[in-house]
């Protein structure tokens, strides 16, 4: 398939054609052309949506550093050296992330949005077709008219000359109109036929992307929780750098948070 026009939005709906497609033709045609904006309102929300994801990832690694930078930045951090330890090993682990939130935006770039506005400049290539379509509806109508007023003159060797040539100019664009929207028709259907086959490695690309992300968010911030010995609270040291049970973990925030309750800079509630 391949419109080879330039691009542009998908607005106008087919002309009626003038008696020339069936009324099921006319549905048709129309049916598909209110699926495929609809497909090119959804395609658009996507890219859209997909970049603020990316900005957000970005704008969440940026906000981190920026907090992590400060507690390094801090003169008392250094005067406790576990805590040092510990606030030198978050800054890394923000970096890290940093790294890993600009590697999901480049994959989600190439993967989703390239692909997706690759897309869009079929939905104008579409138009173009309709426009053109339109335009051969245009042209045949007066000549439809020419042969019906010849059909009330007298029938002089001219005037019966000239109602032929009209009747075969008229056959010959009729026929032209009818193959264009045949095929304008398929043409459009086989697109939202194949949407789910185009869409939907993007799709899996996304969620494998952000199964990436959140996975070495977990491991990085896992390895963070579980250095022990950065921790004032924590008298037993690690042992093991596997993934703790989720009972243990709960176990431990529960046991981090009553020490946190105990300090003097928390509010009583």
């Amino acid at each position: 398939m391949n419109w080879g026009l330039k691009r542009n939005q998908l607005h106008s709906r087919p002309s009626p054609s003038g008696g020339m497609c069936t009324i099921a033709e006319e549905a048709d045609i129309d049916y598909a052309f209110l699926r495929l904006q609809k497909l090119e309102e959804t395609n658009r929300t996507v890219q859209k949506e997909c970049k603020n994801l990316r900005d957000s990832f970005s704008a969440l690694a940026r906000s981190e550093q920026k907090l992590t930078a400060g507690l390094s930045s801090c003169n008392q951090v250094y005067e406790e050296e576990t805590f040092r330890a510990l606030v030198e090993e978050y800054h890394s682990v923000a970096k890290q992330m940093s790294d890993s939130s600009k590697q999901f935006s480049d994959i989600v770039q190439i993967t989703v949005n390239d692909p997706l506005k690759k897309l869009a400049t079929e939905f104008g290539s579409a138009q173009g077709a309709i426009k053109k379509r339109d335009q051969m509806i245009t042209d045949l109508l007066p000549v439809r008219r020419q042969l019906e007023k010849m059909k009330d003159k007298e029938r002089t060797g001219t005037n019966i000359a000239r109602t032929e040539q009209l009747k075969r100019s008229l056959a010959v664009m009729e026929g032209e109109f009818k193959g264009t929207n045949k095929q304008l028709l398929n043409d459009m259907n086989t697109m939202l036929e194949l949407r789910a086959d185009y869409i939907e490695p993007s799709l899996l690309a996304l969620i494998r992307a952000e199964t990436n992300y959140y996975g070495e968010c977990t491991k990085l911030f896992n390895s963070l929780v579980l250095h022990s010995d950065t921790s004032p609270y924590r008298t037993s040291p690690r042992v093991t750098k596997s993934e703790p049970a989720a009972s243990e973990l709960e176990a431990r925030f529960n046991q981090d948070m009553q020490a946190i309750r105990a300090l003097s800079i928390v509010a009583d509630k």
